[in-house]
Order: C-alpha cells, then structure tokens, then sequence
C-alpha cells in the first residue's frame, strides 16, 4: 500500500521573553529574561540553582499548556496503552509558582516559534500554565480556550491529535536531564514512526482501528469469564439430573457431541490466533526477504558497472554506458534487442575482472580498480538474499494455505453445532416440566455461548483489518528506512569510535488481551565493542557505556528530525549534556551537536551547561564560532537569574571560571 508521506513540521524556537518572574529578575538594562534564537547553537550557562533545568521546562510547558500524557514522565518506558493527552494535576500546574516566594502571581512568558512557514506567538501566565494570547501570523486569536489552542497547534504541525504533538516535543525535542529513550524503546518508537510518517487522516484511521479492537477485546474478555462460571454451574446442575429416560440418553448423547464439537472449535479458535500470526510475520519475512535481495542486486550491479568503466577511457564512455545497461537490464540500447545470454556473459566477465571486449584480464593498476573479494562477497550476498527470499515466499504460501483451511474447519464446526442445538432445543420441550427450568439456563447460556462466538469472530475480522493497516505502515517505514540508516550514520560516526549501525526490526505488541499480537515495523542498534569485531544488536541501553547511550539516541533523533520534519529543521534542547561523558568523548560529543547545529542547516540547538571543566563546552564555542562578544548566543545566568548563596559568596571564582570558558573557546 503506497502511502503519501507526512508532512511534520516540528517547532523552531525563535525568542523567549519572561517577565515578573523572581527567578528572571534580569539586569538594569533588560528587565527579565529575554532573548532570541537563531539558526545555529545557543548556550545557557549557569550554575546549580540558577534555573537552566527550569528555563528547559518552562520552554515545554509554554508549549504543551497545562497538558501532558500520562505516561510521559520520568524514565520508564512508554508502555502499550493508547497515547491521549491529560490535564495536569493542580500540583504540577504550579510547578513554576512553587519556585518563588510570591507564588508568580504576575509572572507572564510569552515563546515565538515557527511551525514551516507560519509564526505563533504563545503567552502563559506562569502561576497556573492558563493561555494569555495566541497571535498566528500576526493575527490575535480572539476568545480562545486551551481546546482551541491544542487544534490549531496540532493542524500547524501537521499531526493528527494534540497528544502526537507532546510526543513529538518530549522524545525529539527535548532531551531533559531524565534522558527519556527513544532508540531502546520500541512502543516510544511504534508511536513516533506513526506520526512521523502518517498524515493526520492516517493517523485518525490508525487509532480508531485500535480503540475498536481495544473496545471488543475488552468485551470479549468479560463475556468469556462469565461464560466460563456459568458452564461450570450449570454442568454441575445436569450431572444430578435424572438420566432415566430414552429422552435424556438421546439429549446426553447430542450433549456429548456437541461438548466434544464445541471444545474442538475452541481449540481451533485457540490455535486460529498462532497460525494467524504465523501468517503475518511470513507476510513480513517475505517483504524484508525481498526489500535485503534488492539491496544485494544493486551492491553486485554497482560492482559490474565499475568493472565496465575502467575497461574504457573517458573519451568513450557512451560506449561504456552502452554496455552497463545492457548488464543492468538485458537489452541493447543501440537496436532494442533483449540478448540475455549477452548481457549473462558480460556480467561474468565483469565478475572475474575481465574484459568485456576482449575477455582479457583487468590488470593495470587503477583508482578505480573492482577488488575481486568484494565482488565475490556481493555475489554471494545476492544469492543469500535470493534463497532467503525463496524460502520466505514459500512459507508465506504454506501459511496461507493453512488459513484458509482453518477457516474452513471453523465454518464446518459451526455449522454442525447450529444445526444440533436447533434438534436439543426441539427434545428439551419434550422434558417433564421438572426438567425445563435447566434447559431455560441452557438456552440462555447457549445464546450466550454463540453471541460471544460471533464477538470472537468480529474481533478477529477486525483485528485483521487492523493488522493490515499496520502492514502498510511498516512498508512505508520500510521506504524511508535507508534515509534513516544514512542520516543516523552521518551523525552516530562523529561519536562513536566503534561501528554503529541501524537495522530494521520488528516488535510484537499484544493490542488488547485477546488475539494475535501485532508486529511493528522499529529500529534496533547494531554496534562492535571490545570483544566482537562485527556488530551485534544492542537489546537495550544498559549494554553499552552512558556516554554511548545518551549520543546513541541524540544521533537517532536528529535522523528522525532531518528525514521527517519539513525542510529537515528543527529544535534541539539538551539539558546538561556534558554530565555523562569523559575528557575523550566530549571534543567528539561537540562534533555531533556541531553538526546538527550548523546555522546552514536550520536547525536551532538550545544546550545548557554548568561551568564545568572538560572540552565540551569550549570545542562548541570553537565549531560555532561563538566568542566572549557573542552575547546574542548565550544566555548567561549568572547575570539574569536571582543568584544563589553560592554564586554571591563566590562571585570572582565564577567570574574567572566563565573567563576561562571564553578563553578556551
């Protein structure tokens, strides 16, 4: 299924002013705190108390209001459940009023950002997080709700619901000093593809499928457990029945059948929900079997086509090209003729490094020269890959194959089972009396019994459908996949001494209690280390160093950020990045953030850090080009925030560590 890409705009800050906040008091010149962002590095420099972790929230929290999703707090994992945005509690609306003595009362803050094309200007006061203003493009928004507020952000950002925008800002955004993991969890990651890569229309189709599978799960469930008590109870009532007439032999005997019939259509049921699971990962073997063949076909074209070239000078490439065609695609340029055994003997003799023409062996040193190993190891790649492709293709036919049989079987149970509860109804009503206040408990339980039937079959149709809407999300994953890789690559190599790669994956999530559970399509990390020299998958952030995890996921980030933002901007903000890295990894760190924040590239980097030694800071400054006159490029909290008991009692030191910082720079 070819989707339309998704068009993400994430915000770029452009200017923050606070004002009447005693944490903010400002200088004699500039009351408060107030500052503008350009494209490029911005640094927040401050000691501890200073407010840089406040001013990284407040940033936040002028975008989501007094909104949140509940699971977006603190460290673990996001979690399975559907993503909905929730009130904060009153407690956490005065985070910014418990942090001064008059409660903010007057505190007001107002952030400019841009969302592509269209200015928003947001005004809050600070004592309850309440909207004081929106202007979009100039224009004031008059009578608006915090409701109102959430539409018009989320339809300028190109998202489907106000939730996927808290998404967007907590797991690309910012990087808060609880250092929320996006790479190594992969609901976090299913959740952020699909926005990512849905259109808003999308994306309302996506979670209304879910809420109907959620909903019809849940009922299924309940019914199941009172059906279970309820056979239980009411077999116990048969068994001290009188048994005495040919009636009831022939009733038992039915009875007998029908149990025997009903138990071998739950056990079908049950093994239905395996075997349809086995069906959808072959279907997703199959897809990323042929998706690694076409990456092996290319790898070998590429190496055929350079063995072409060097066997020709540059003043006859045309003739070249002609021959690099006629490998690649088994036709001649020149008269149209399809010549497979041609264009099979060519590609031989490119493989053996020979020419094409005359068959001789390639031998003058060239730059250009085809190393025989690797066009052996691309040929055996492509014939890895086709086998690998082969077997997927014949299992997703055997699984299939199996479906359809199963579905048959079912049908056939229920069938026979219809037509013997019509007969045990006709032989009830010929029961003493004593005997019909039973059968009214069977009837009933009987209808029960088949309605809930009929719930597991529409759960399972719609489970289905659910299922393959999702298979068409992964194959649009799978399309913007490389550009991940590539991105990811770009940025991770700055870091990391050893090889650090993306892989596609899946992951298997059990929408609802009931059913098959569902594959995403995520990414994994593949990463060397001490005691291996070919990357292995990393499951999870606990087996590699901290200063590796934090820049491992900051590198996944601005992949993300550059393939699906519109115009490949956005806004970075990191808090307090140099506390988990060491004197060698902080100049490489600086390379990674250096680059992102390239002013060229339009993306607007916020970093604070305290006046810490290491080459972090310094190197930045350096890349940057920001110098101790640069003020328009930090934010200096030493002269803007209420200062602590130790930034007064140890003014000069601080003067001096700043100094040094400048010099360093």
């Amino acid at each position: 299924m070819n989707r339309k890409a998704a068009v993400i705009r994430i915000p770029l800050f452009e200017a923050l002013s606070v004002n009447g906040y005693g944490l903010y008091p400002g200088e004699r010149e500039a009351q408060g705190l107030q500052t503008k962002f350009k494209p490029g590095l911005s640094l927040v420099l401050g000691a501890n108390g200073l407010g840089k972790s406040t001013l990284v929230l407040l940033l936040y929290r002028m975008c989501t209001g007094p909104y949140d999703i509940p699971a977006g707090a603190g460290r673990a994992e996001l979690g399975s459940s559907q993503i909905r945005e929730a009130a904060l509690k009153p407690k956490d609306r005065k985070t910014f009023a418990a942090r001064v003595h008059d409660g903010a009362h007057a505190a007001r803050a107002t952030l400019e950002l841009r969302l592509g094309e269209t200015k928003v200007s947001i005004s809050r006061d600070l004592k309850s997080l309440s909207l004081t203003s929106l202007i979009v493009d100039g224009q004031p928004q008059q009578a608006f709700t915090e409701k109102d507020y959430q539409r018009v952000i989320t339809e300028l950002a190109g998202l489907g619901i106000f939730a996927d925008w808290i998404l967007v800002l907590r797991y690309l955004v910012f990087y808060f000093d609880d250092r929320r993991s996006l790479v190594w969890d992969p609901n976090a990651q299913r959740q952020m593809l699909r926005l990512l890569f849905l259109p808003p229309a999308e994306t309302e189709k996506y979670l209304s499928l879910e809420t109907d599978v959620l909903k019809r799960a849940t009922y299924v469930r309940n019914l199941s457990a009172a059906l279970a008590r309820q056979r239980t109870d009411l077999n116990e009532q048969e068994k001290a029945a009188t048994k005495s007439t040919d009636l009831r032999r022939h009733i038992d005997q039915l009875t007998a059948t029908q149990e025997a019939e009903q138990a071998e259509l739950t056990r079908i049921q049950d093994s239905f929900h395996e075997q349809e699971a086995q069906r959808y990962s072959a279907r997703l073997e199959a897809l990323q079997a042929a998706d690694e063949r076409e990456s092996a076909y290319r790898a070998l074209e590429h190496h055929r086509l350079m063995a072409i070239h060097e066997a020709f000078p540059s003043q006859v490439e045309s003739v070249a090209y002609i021959l690099g065609q006629l490998v690649s695609g088994d036709q001649c340029l020149t008269c149209g003729t399809s010549v497979p055994e041609l264009a099979l003997e060519l590609r031989a003799l490119a493989d053996e490094h020979r020419c094409v023409i005359c068959k001789s062996p390639l031998s003058s040193p060239s730059s250009n020269e085809i190393d025989a190993d690797e066009v052996t190891r691309a040929r055996e790649a492509l014939k890895s890959a086709e086998e690998r492709l082969e077997a997927a293709t014949e299992a997703r036919t055997e699984t299939e194959t199996e479906h359809q049989g199963v579905l048959q079987k079912m049908r056939e149970l229920e069938s026979s089972i219809a037509q013997r509860n019509v007969t045990l109804d006709a032989l009830y009503r010929q029961l003493p009396e004593s005997d019909k206040k039973l059968q009214e408990r069977r009837s009933n339980f009987a209808a029960l019994d088949a309605r809930l039937a009929e719930y597991r079959e529409e759960l399972n149709s719609r489970k289905s459908r659910y299922n393959d809407f999702i298979a068409g999300i992964n194959l649009t994953i799978v399309e913007r996949r490389r550009q991940i890789k590539d991105m990811f690559a770009i940025y991770a190599r700055d870091f990391l001494v050893e090889t650090c790669v993306l892989v596609g994956s899946t992951h298997k999530e059990q929408v609802g209690q009931w059913g098959l559970p569902t594959e995403f399509s995520i990414f994994e990390v593949n990463m060397t280390g001490t005691d291996f020299e070919s990357p292995v998958i990393r499951n999870g952030p606990e087996q590699v160093s901290e200063s590796q995890r934090e820049f491992i996921d900051l590198a996944f980030r601005m992949a993300l950020i550059s393939v699906a933002s519109e115009g490949g901007q956005g806004s970075l903000i990191v808090d307090a990045p140099e506390a988990s890295l060491d004197a060698v990894f902080a100049p490489r760190a600086a390379q990674v953030l250096a680059r992102f924040a390239d002013p060229d590239a339009g993306n607007h980097v916020i970093l604070t850090s305290n006046l810490v030694d290491g080459q972090l800071i310094p190197t930045l400054m350096r890349l940057a080009g920001i110098n101790r006159r640069d003020t328009t490029r930090i934010i200096n909290l030493f002269r803007i925030a209420s200062p602590t008991a130790a930034t007064r009692k140890l003014h000069s030191e601080y003067e001096t560590a700043i100094q040094r910082l400048f010099d360093e720079g």
